[in-house]
């Protein structure tokens, strides 16, 4: 692989943006696999679909329901999928493993071997094991880094992707945007959600001088809990895709909207072209945002949050059932 990845090389990207109802893993699969099968026509090699795609973006413990092994019925349709279309397939779903639940992302090859599955790191720790995040899978495509969601946010993350010498950078999101007022929300706030997720990929692809796939999900919002949930609301927010490729020299090769979509675009792999460039940090994130919120209100949620999870017998009986019954 290494002889492989000294020269520069073309790769057909394709994200992957839909919508997945709550609990329906089959159906999930099921409704994807028509983007999946129109991404190959167009000659997509890696096709990425969204955060916790499986079961949905479900923000609260009654997702505990829908755990899946590696051996679950996501792998499986994953690693059939990619052999029976010879290509290489991500998604998210949701991994039980011992008593512990994560908010995961799998990859499977042509020959559908299942290469590795990333962890999230900043998990949402009401519903997932906090903290416990694996970023890199390797590939013959070369090294693919995967950021899931709020990962991708903080400022340490493009420092360890240079680190680990990534080739390429996966961002597989769910991620609940305003879109809606209210005595909270303005008009500015809804806007400044929406550049601060547009401009993501790009400041990465411009930091690590390489491509970047950012693929959302979209659909109404489930209830979300701790104190954000208070203000982070389906009444108010919901996922809105916008997903986009963005090349190693920062352009924009492609978007989407807000509705169901297919994304296909070709990168350019150049592992000569990748100095770093550290973004700007604002205060551990790299965008700016709510002193108060930053500081006080998400460290006590996090301590409520890991208590709750650590304590609640709910999430071992679900983790055991998962394990049981494989799913």
């Amino acid at each position: 692989m290494d002889n492989h990845r000294k020269r520069i090389r073309t790769l057909c990207l394709a994200a992957v943006q839909t919508e997945s109802q709550p609990g329906q893993i089959t159906a999930n699969h099921a409704h994807a696999l028509p983007f999946i099968e129109m991404a190959v026509t167009q000659g997509a090699q890696l096709v990425v679909l969204p955060e916790l795609f499986a079961c949905g973006y479900i923000p609260n413990p009654s997702i505990w329901q829908y755990g899946e092994t590696l051996a679950g019925p996501t792998v499986t349709w994953l690693r059939e999928t990619s052999r029976r279309l010879e290509i290489y397939l991500g998604a998210g779903f949701l991994e039980v493993d011992g008593a512990d639940f994560f908010n995961s992302f799998a990859l499977t090859d042509p020959a559908g071997k299942l290469l590795g599955c990333a962890r999230k790191t900043r998990s949402e720790a009401y519903c997932f094991r906090y903290g416990a995040g694996r970023h890199v899978i390797e590939t013959d495509l070369g090294t693919l880094g995967v950021g899931i969601c709020a990962d991708n946010h903080y400022s340490p993350f493009p420092a360890l992707m240079a680190r680990s010498d990534v080739d390429l950078l996966l961002m597989p999101h769910g991620s609940p945007m305003p879109h809606r007022t209210s005595r909270m929300i303005s008009e500015a706030d809804i806007e400044q959600g929406r550049d601060k997720v547009l401009g993501l990929a790009t400041l990465y692809a411009e930091a690590l001088a390489l491509p970047v796939v950012f693929v959302n999900a979209v659909g109404p919002l489930q209830p979300m809990m701790g104190l954000l949930g208070r203000f982070i609301t389906p009444e108010h927010f919901r996922l809105r895709g916008f997903s986009r490729i963005v090349d190693s020299d920062g352009v924009l090769l492609g978007a989407l909207g807000e509705a169901e979509g297919l994304l296909v675009a070709n990168v350019t792999l150049n592992p000569a072209r990748k100095p770093y460039h550290a973004p700007p940090d604002c205060d551990g994130w790299l965008h700016p945002g709510s002193k108060i919120t930053r500081r006080v209100i998400l460290p006590i949620d996090l301590v409520l949050a890991r208590a709750f999870y650590a304590l609640s017998r709910q999430r071992r009986r679900r983790a055991k059932a998962g394990q049981e019954n494989r799913i």
